[in-house]
């Protein structure tokens, strides 16, 4: 980050300075919001949460950073800058950052597949550009506006828009100005507040508040055909989109496609990876990008963890897709199998923020695996609707339960597909079953 004086952070942030060392001649050249790792002359925010507070840290951060705080209240005997709301704060002065670099900015966001194409994007762009990729999934009101602060000169951002409440995208497009905009899709994620997927359509389509240039969106999804507001490029399969695409081959190695009769090649596994491929194959074209340098940045992208990650042993083949699940994905996921030898086996949590339809939600994915899958392991009362909707399958109320169960039916040869929501950790299931694979099958 470059430096900013405290006093532009003041007015920018229209708050208020208390203390007695003077802030005229001092600068801020990072931003923190933790006190454990914040750094000297970084500029703390105190956020809060439902589980912490960040004032209660103020002293250890000023202390670390030699710079006052930024606080939402007084705290007695402390260099601070007083303002109304910090969250808000720390967006006000990323806007205002971002606004003294000058860099072309690029806002991913989608139900599904949103990491995948930012990658993608960000490994073609960077082969002429000098980029800045998102780091990890910091894609939310705290973690857009730190990815901003990285910025220095930089040409080019990748940026992953999330979000689990109405109003958080609308936020993040005012806060970052895209100047273009995706939807990877709309998928039935976080119902638990946006009840269906006319509220997840509504929520995404805030990104139109503070684009600047085009909107690229799933051409296939029909939810997202009907968006009219804006400059909208479809991409997809379907012959009416802007970019349409056609697959040549498919393997468990990768998959060949092509548009406008140039072939790209992708060697990361499923129809989702194939789709975030060709979103990034469509912006690097609309913009000028080489069919050459999209090939070589296409290839250059690894798989994230615990992203249909294949892990082999002698005794069977595991598909790690633990990082997070909604029915898109599942179904996306499980469609991956067909293309695995030996028996498909899945291993599953449960899909969370589904509201009150998720046991019947559950209960319907299960019926869709029941002939495309030979044995399934569900993990938690939430999970039980997969077991009564597959009709055969086998409950577990932990991960040990699980682990048991598996023992009993694993074959030689086998595939087993891991998948769940994030809080449910399920790669540590995978590992377990890793070191034990030699005691599992000593009776083979």
């Amino acid at each position: 980050m470059k430096e900013i004086g405290l006093k532009k952070v003041v007015e920018v942030l229209g708050g208020k300075y208390l203390g007695n060392k003077g802030i005229s001649h001092r600068n801020s050249s990072g931003v923190s919001v933790d006190s454990r790792t914040i750094k000297e002359k970084e500029l703390f925010f105190s956020l809060k949460g439902e589980n912490f507070d960040g004032h209660n840290f103020v002293g250890e951060a000023i202390f670390k950073s030699g710079l006052p705080a930024v606080v939402s209240k007084k705290v007695k005997n402390k260099e601070v800058i007083l303002i109304d709301d910090t969250l808000k704060g720390l967006g006000d002065l990323a806007s205002y950052y971002k606004k003294t670099t000058d860099v072309f900015t690029v806002a991913v966001s989608g139900s599904y597949g949103k990491t995948t194409t930012k990658n993608f994007i960000g490994s073609i762009f960077s082969r002429n550009y000098s980029t800045l990729v998102s780091f990890k999934n910091y894609n939310n009101l705290i973690g857009v506006p730190l990815n901003l602060f990285k910025l220095e000169d930089e040409k080019i951002a990748i940026l992953e828009f999330g979000t689990n409440q109405f109003g958080e995208i609308k936020r993040l497009a005012e806060i970052v100005e895209p100047d273009i905009g995706l939807i990877t899709g709309i998928g039935s994620a976080h119902l638990e507040t946006f009840k269906n997927k006319k509220g997840v359509l509504k929520e995404k389509s805030d990104i139109l508040a503070g684009l600047k240039g085009p909107l690229f969106v799933n051409g296939d999804d029909p939810m997202l055909r009907d968006i009219k507001k804006g400059k909208i490029i479809k991409v997809g399969f379907l012959d009416d989109n802007d970019f349409t695409f056609k697959i040549l081959q498919e393997s468990i190695d990768g998959t060949v496609f092509s548009t406008s009769d140039v072939n790209f090649w992708v060697g990361l596994p499923t129809l989702g990876m194939l789709r975030c491929a060709m979103f990034a194959v469509s912006v690097a074209l609309h913009y000028g990008i080489s069919p050459r340098d999209i090939q070589e940045g296409l290839k250059e992208v690894k798989k994230a963890s615990h992203r249909m990650e294949i892990k082999r042993t002698e005794m069977f083949n595991i598909v790690d897709d633990t990082y997070n699940s909604n029915p898109d994905s599942l179904l996306n996921a499980v469609s991956f199998l067909s293309l695995m030898p030996g028996r498909k086996v899945v291993v599953l949590g449960p899909m969370l923020e589904l509201g009150e339809n998720s046991f019947s939600i559950h209960k319907e994915i299960g019926k869709k695996l029941k002939y495309r899958v030979h044995k399934l392991i569900a993990i938690g009362e939430e999970a039980r609707g997969f077991v009564e909707g597959f009709d055969g399958g086998y409950f577990t109320s932990n991960k040990e339960e699980a682990l048991k169960k598996l023992h009993k039916i694993l074959e030689k040869g086998d595939t087993i597909l891991f998948k769940s929501s994030r809080a449910l950790k399920l790669e540590t299931l995978i590992k377990q079953l890793q070191e034990e694979n030699c005691f599992i099958y000593s009776r083979l």
